[in-house]
């Protein structure tokens, strides 16, 4: 019995040493190492073991950083890629180079090499960082796996190069800008693509050769040359995507394999809003986009038309919108006809009744009536087959796409009142004599993700808005103001012309301006005519924000995104949304060479009237007899004194 307890004790003792040693073991090789400022990040990382936390500390770091152990987690210690700043390469992972985490900084290249390269069968999480001035954002090799999330690139040739991945590969939530092309997939790369905004690049995504994706859920907006392009001989999947580019799609040389343009129809929440996922949206910045010029009749969201690119290519569940209420027009012509007529032809004279009614009918008419009534379909088809068919596919645009029927205004969108007619603002403290066209959107707002709320009347300056929740707020409503004048609640105006003052509100209770949001944008649009006529220095152009608290105007630097016949796209991050007003300032060079212009013009036309009033006046007679009869004696005289 002794010898069976002693041999007891002995097991429990050695299995206690074996846990003590396997716990010192786990607990060394998961420390945490800090880098401080003015320190070698280089250094920490060659020092590190396997599974180590380096914690990067703020400051401005000159130097690029080579990670070959795997299981590390280098992050800066804010987690504000802000105050954590990488210049040079950036990121270069070694070929196997496994379990690599990546979070919170900025790095800024020099407009060459990459900001994060993944070497062959490296296995990373990129999430939480701003990448910007390099040829390649993040540059993937072949075999890697990798998520690539919530980032902000901006200003590279490629903002994410995807290499041939042949396992788990995701891009979701970034935010691509300003790029040669936002997401380009090559070889045999097939990423998951999701829930990014890529906008003002000159194309949002390419696919090329043997490569393809699965596109779902992306915002692709605003991008110059095309939102995809695709050449690759790969058929992809491509459904729940808001397109809103002038070209939406381009088919290069090399694609042969038709792409799926829809999914099962599933019930959820659509890119836009409606109750079902299935197709995508597909939009114009001009509002002439087919999903702008198609209505839900029955309450799916769906287009009844396809969304034809050739006989292959075709979206058969086009997303779209319910159409405008129409109920408010009629009651509009009745109460404002009986009213004007009866009123005007007892009172003025009955010369004054027929200039008063043509005058006021027409323009009614084509400003409101073809926005909200059904009668503006076969007026429309004819105008638009000419113009887009060379642009996108004749299959998709000659049934279904429409030209802007009422023209423009300065308010930078079609001339027609909102459909919240005289009622209340909905969440806004504006008074409604002052608000000249309303817009709403309403989408899901979820925690720390990017959403993009798309003004897709095209009745206000604003194109879009988008932010990051720091929380789930749910189902909200955002609303664009444009107003008639300052906002009665701002007591001055910013120095400039002024284009347009427009409010945004977001939600309720200060919601939209307040810190609970981050990464805030407004993609706005000037009408050109404006820039024209006032001689406005298009590169002067500024968005101003309100701030309530400090009573003063704060001036926003921003962006030239995209430019089309009738409007510069410009783009602006903003601190929250409020009172807004766009301004200029007039081309001193160009309004002095006008005047100058104009003097010369006017002194040259001075000096002909002046040539032309000396050769009309008479000469006065007898100066030409005078001088013949001087010369006569001077004659005289000489044959006299000869003699």
């Amino acid at each position: 019995m002794f010898i069976v307890w002693k041999s007891k004790n002995h097991f429990i003792a050695i299995l206690s040493a074996l846990l003590i040693l396997v716990a010192a073991a786990g607990t060394c090789s998961a420390a945490e190492i800090i880098v401080h400022k003015g320190e070698s990040i280089q250094a920490v990382v060659d020092n590190a073991n396997e599974g180590d936390t380096i914690i990067v500390e703020p400051g401005t770091y000159n130097e690029g950083v080579t990670l070959s152990t795997n299981n590390l987690v280098i992050v800066s210690r804010s987690g504000n890629p802000e105050d954590t700043i990488i210049q040079g390469n950036g990121f270069y992972l070694t070929q196997g180079t496994q379990g690599i985490a990546i979070r919170g900084f900025t790095l800024k290249g020099t407009g060459i090499s990459y900001g994060i390269y993944l070497e062959e069968y490296t296995n990373c999480i990129i999430e939480k960082n701003k990448i910007m001035n390099y040829a390649t954002g993040i540059d993937s090799n072949i075999y890697s796996t990798y998520t690539i999330n919530n980032n902000e690139i901006s200003n590279c040739e490629s903002g994410i190069y995807v290499g041939e991945c042949r396992f788990d590969a995701t891009i979701s939530n970034n935010r691509i800008s300003n790029c040669g092309t936002g997401i380009n997939v090559g070889d045999l790369g097939y990423p998951q693509i999701e829930n990014n905004m890529i906008t003002n690049n000159d194309r949002g995504i390419a696919l090329m050769y043997e490569g393809g994706a699965t596109i779902v859920g992306n915002t692709i907006n605003h991008n110059k040359n095309c939102g995809l392009y695709d050449n690759g001989d790969r058929g992809s999947t491509i459904y729940n995507n808001y397109f809103n580019n002038s070209v939406n799609v381009i088919f290069g040389d090399y694609h042969n394999s038709p792409n799926k343009w829809n999914t099962t129809r599933t019930t959820g929440k659509n890119i836009i809003g409606g109750p079902y996922i299935e197709g995508n949206y597909w939009a114009k910045p001009d509002g002439t986009g087919f999903s702008q010029t198609h209505y839900d009749v029955n309450g799916d969201g769906i287009a009844k038309e396809t969304v034809r690119f050739n006989e292959k290519e075709i979206d058969y569940a086009a997303l779209v919108h319910p159409k405008p209420v129409k109920h408010e027009q009629p009651e509009e012509t009745p109460t404002e006809t009986p009213t004007e007529t009866p009123t005007e032809t007892p009172t003025e004279t009955p010369t004054e009744t027929p200039t008063e009614t043509p005058t006021k009918t027409p323009t009614k008419t084509p400003t409101e009536t073809p926005t909200e009534t059904p009668t503006e379909t076969p007026t429309k088809t004819p105008t638009e087959t000419p113009t887009e068919t060379p642009t996108e596919t004749p299959t998709e645009e000659v049934p279904s796409e429409k030209t802007d029927d009422t023209g423009s205004s300065s308010s930078g969108g079609r001339s027609h009142r909102s459909s919240s007619g005289g009622g209340s603002t909905g969440g806004s403290p504006e008074p409604q004599k002052n608000v000249e066209f309303k817009d709403t959107a309403q989408v899901f707002i979820p925690n720390e993700k990017p959403v993009y709320f798309n003004f897709t009347n095209n009745v206000t300056v604003v194109d879009y808005i988008s932010f990051t929740s720091k929380r789930t707020v749910g189902k909200t409503t955002a609303i664009v103001e444009n107003l008639k004048n300052r906002s009665e609640s701002v007591s001055d105006s910013p120095e400039g012309v002024v284009y347009k003052f427009f409010n945004v509100w977001v939600g309720n209770g200060g919601y939209g301006d307040s810190d609970k949001i981050l990464n805030a944008t407004i993609s706005f649009k000037v009408q050109k005519s404006w820039i024209q006529e006032n001689d406005i220095d298009p590169s002067s152009i500024v968005l101003h924000k309100h701030d309530d608290k400090k009573k003063e105007w704060i001036k926003l630097p921003v962006s030239l995104a995209i430019e089309d016949d009738q409007f510069l796209h410009f783009i602006a991050n903003v601190p929250g949304y409020s009172f807004f007003v766009i301004t200029g300032t007039k081309d001193e060079l160009n309004a002095t060479a006008i005047d100058a212009q104009a003097a010369i013009t006017s002194n040259e036309s001075d000096n002909a009237s002046n040539i032309t009033s000396n050769a009309d006046k008479p000469k006065l007679p007898g100066f030409g007899i005078i001088g013949g009869i001087i010369c006569l004696l001077c004659i005289l005289l000489y044959r006299i004194k000869e003699r």
